[in-house]
């Protein structure tokens, strides 16, 4: 059950629509530290930030697959399956406005940014600690040796 973006604890409260079509919980990931990042297949920057996440993905994760940016980016233009490419992709969404789900009403909330809260880019990520609390929203020009040491903080 999802709770009101206002009154809830964690991530880990929310849903979210798979590139299936499916409602997935949040609370699968409990005792996880998470990277939650906005992206388009169809940004500029799109191989850049690939290139910061999935380092992290192949050492955080015991499921990975090596595919290039490109391979990545046929895929979802082609297939409906999405494990083991960078993390979990869930459907497109809208992040600001009426039409932004529950979990980024959520994550703006508790990391509101310079914006006030609107998301003026692709590549936002929110890191949260393994309770779901996010801890750090960052952009897309962050170092992977920062980003990294971030998440091995989190870890201990």
């Amino acid at each position: 059950m999802q709770s009101p973006p206002e009154k809830a604890k964690s991530i880990f409260e929310f849903t979210i629509t798979d590139l299936n079509g499916n409602e997935v919980s949040l609370d699968r990931y409990q005792g996880s530290v998470c990277l939650i990042v906005n992206f388009s297949t169809k940004d500029a920057t799109f191989e850049k930030v690939l290139s910061l996440l999935t380092p992290l993905f192949r050492k955080y994760h015991n499921d990975t697959r090596k595919e290039s940016p490109d391979e990545i980016v046929q895929r979802f233009e082609s297939s409906t399956d999405s494990s083991g490419m960078i993390g979990e992709i869930f459907t497109e969404i809208e992040v600001n406005g009426s039409k932004a789900p529950g979990l980024y009403k959520y994550l703006k909330a508790k990391k509101p940014g310079n914006c006030g809260g609107f998301i003026n880019s692709n590549f936002t990520i929110f890191l949260t600690d393994r309770q779901g609390v996010p801890v750090e929203r960052l952009n897309a020009g962050i170092h992977p040796y920062t980003l990294e040491d971030m998440v091995e903080n989190l870890l201990r």
